[in-house]
This record gives structure tokens, sequence and C-alpha cells, in this order.
């Protein structure tokens, strides 16, 4: 048929059922999850996609990735995810305010900032990846002072402490996850 990349929409879900490395998307289409070759069986009404490579380049719902966030806005941060079941990945995330805790958040900086290195789920199947950190295992992993751009430490009050200027900071941290614990 056509040379297909990861979530590309091959067709509606009417015309086939998805198979070897194909996804609904729930808005009624069918996606590619790999490059390759899509192939549609018309007499069996299957869409599936022959790889060119043999190994999943998408993330998919549920998963727990590492990201680095590089920028925040009033009601959304996007994220670099680099980790993904201890293998290499490189995709983009954006988490929204809504998805930062189950509270109302005031203020999205109280809970992530640029810089820090996060953990968090994967909410969709397509690019750009929707992820949240809502989970009590899942924030803030790593973090450096906003102030000084030292590493930040996890006291024993649940506060991150920058040790080169003394400055507190707040952050949404993973519980048992954060490396540096003073």
């Amino acid at each position: 048929m056509s040379f297909v990349l990861p979530g590309e929409a091959l067709c509606v879900e009417e015309e086939a059922l998805p198979g070897e490395y194909v996804v609904s998307d729930g808005k009624g289409y069918l996606r590619s999850s790999v490059i390759g070759v899509a192939v549609l069986n018309k007499y069996r009404k299957i869409a599936s996609v022959k790889p060119l490579v043999r190994k999943e380049l998408t993330l998919r719902h549920g998963l727990v990735v590492e990201g680095w966030v590089y920028s925040v806005y009033e009601d959304v941060a996007t994220v670099r995810i680099y980790r993904s079941n201890n293998s290499r990945v490189s995709a983009i995330g954006l988490i929204h305010v809504s998805q930062v805790s189950s509270e109302y958040v005031t203020d999205i900086y109280d809970y992530i900032r640029p810089g820090d290195t996060i953990k968090a789920r994967v909410l969709n199947n397509t690019p750009p990846y929707l992820l949240t950190i809502k989970e009590p295992h899942l924030g803030v992993i790593h973090a450096y002072c906003s102030s000084c751009g030292e590493e930040l430490y996890l006291a024993n009050t649940g506060v991150l402490v920058c040790k080169n200027c003394g400055r507190v900071e707040k952050r949404k941290i993973a519980s048992g996850n954060y490396i540096l614990v003073a």
C-alpha cells in the first residue's frame, strides 16, 4: 500500500479491524504504531503495518516514562521524554495543569519547573503524548535551584533545599523516587 509513520492514520474503524502494529485512537481512526508499509487485507478486512524495524517506536497508554521539563507556561508544561521501560526513547510530552494534582492548582510552578527531571504516566497513544503526575509515585525525581542552579536535596520535612544558597522550594515529589536525600 504505502509508507507510514507512527501515529499516521491508515483508515477509519468502519473499513477494517486493527491488525499487527495498528492501534485505534479512540476517535474512529486506525493508526500505525511503527514505521513501515501499510497493508490492507481486503478479504479479511484487517489493516496492518509491515514494520521496517522490528522494535516498536511509540509509547503506549499506561507506560511510566522519565523526562526532562524544558518549558512551563500558565497551564501546560512541555517534557522531553528520554526513557520508558529502561530503554531509550525520544519523544515530546505535555502535562496539563489538570494532570498535576487531584486538588485545584493555582500555580503550576509549585509542582514542576523547567530543568526538573520527572517520572510520569502516558495517557494516550499518539504524539504529542499527554502525561500525568497525579499518582503518589509520579512527579519530580531530580531538581535544581531556581536561584543559583545547584542541585536540590529532599529534606525530612518534604521540601527541597539548596545546600548552596539555602533556598527552600516546593515541588510535587515522586514518593520514594527522589534521587538526592539530605
